[in-house]
């Protein structure tokens, strides 16, 4: 049917317009964010782009509904400026029959939200905590730069003058930060040479520092205690994690399998970022009603706003479920009671002169 193809088109266009904008801007905030962390040591270059590109999947899987939404207003709400409804309407296509010819789009973007919600986005985030956790196993001289005050775990910081070609020794080595631990110290090391070694047993890595001064100065004391050594051992590195355990690495699957209510609740979530998509779609043909004057990003604000509301409405739950405060399927409170209000918006004008002929009051086209 043309007129089937045509309105899908149109908000699959406008959907795509709009995912693009809203992943531009996340993807060069992410991208920030890394080169900063490469600039301090703590992310190699090499890993930035394959991390963005990791990443991409959970981004795209919670812009996508919004993408949908604004898409449909976008697009429908243009075809009421242009006048295109009114003559829809004056051949007999009401809100359900232009709902059942939006249909394919919405089935569309659900199977797609659907496939990266439930097992493309795990995935991708199981990668990159490998990735990540590859990261911190790794020589930390790999990623150290000469000249330049870097952070390392547990809040210490580290100088060196010069590093040699196979980075692994050190020259000039300065090192501060709660060595002692404890949270009342803080201890300065000195060393003319530093080098690497690798517990064969748990993996940790060690920083071996050669001919130097340990200076400790204890908090509201003015008493310096300082220690000449010969060699000095110093933890840089626990050993890295095995596996990755974190419930947004698992699979849609893998959460089923599970019983705990925060893997319960995980699952309900991804779940609810689904059915999202057929709630704002209802949503978004409401709301899409505008007068031609008064042009198709009228009801643009609001709708965003409502769309947060849904979303916010839902992370709150999330959290309440998880801390045991909800059973777990109030998720789908929020989602009925989004329902109604979006048939309500879609069928109050007709309910509302329908009521009006009955009541014998003049009727007004809204």
């Amino acid at each position: 049917m043309i007129i089937k193809r045509y309105i899908n088109a149109q908000i699959l266009q406008s959907s795509l317009a709009v995912l693009g904008i809203l992943f531009s801007i996340i993807a060069g905030s992410r991208i920030i964010k890394y080169f900063y962390m490469a600039t301090q040591g703590r992310l190699d270059v090499d890993m930035l782009f394959s991390l963005l590109f990791l990443q991409s999947p959970a981004f795209l899987e919670f812009i996508l509904p919004l993408s949908f939404f604004l898409g449909v207003m976008l697009s429908l709400g243009r075809m009421y400026v242009d006048s295109e409804m009114a003559v829809l309407s004056a051949v007999g296509l009401g809100p359900l029959q232009l709902l059942k010819l939006a249909s394919s789009s919405m089935v569309l973007v659900l199977l797609v939200s659907a496939g990266m919600t439930l097992y493309l986005t795990p995935r991708a985030n199981y990668r990159a905590e490998e990735l990540f956790s590859q990261q911190a196993s790794r020589n930390t001289f790999e990623i150290l730069r000469p000249g330049m005050f870097q952070p390392l775990e547990g809040g210490k910081v580290i100088y060196v003058r010069s590093i040699s070609d196979d980075r692994r020794q050190l020259e000039d080595v300065f090192v501060y930060g709660n060595l002692a631990g404890n949270s009342v110290d803080s201890v300065v090391i000195r060393a003319t040479h530093g080098r690497i070694a690798i517990d064969p047993h748990s993996g940790a890595r060690y920083l071996i520092l050669i001919s130097g001064e340990r200076d400790e100065i204890q908090a509201g004391s003015h008493r310096l205690q300082r220690i000449n050594f010969a060699s000095y051992s110093l933890l840089l590195t626990q050993a890295p994690a095995k596996a990755v355990t974190m419930l947004k690495a698992l699979t849609g699957r893998q959460l089923m399998q599970r019983s705990d209510i925060l893997a319960r609740a995980e699952l309900e979530w991804r779940l609810s970022l689904v059915l999202l998509v057929p709630v704002v779609a209802v949503l978004a043909q409401a709301l899409s009603r505008v007068q031609p004057r008064q042009g198709r990003f009228l009801k643009l604000l609001p709708g965003i706003l409502v769309y947060l509301s849904y979303i916010v409405l839902l992370l709150v739950v999330k959290q309440a479920v998880e801390k045991g405060h909800l059973p777990q399927g109030a998720f789908l409170w929020v989602h009925i009671a989004y329902t109604g209000l979006a048939f309500y918006l879609l069928y109050a004008d007709e309910w509302r002169q329908r009521w009006q002929r009955r009541s014998g009051l003049p009727t007004v086209q809204g």
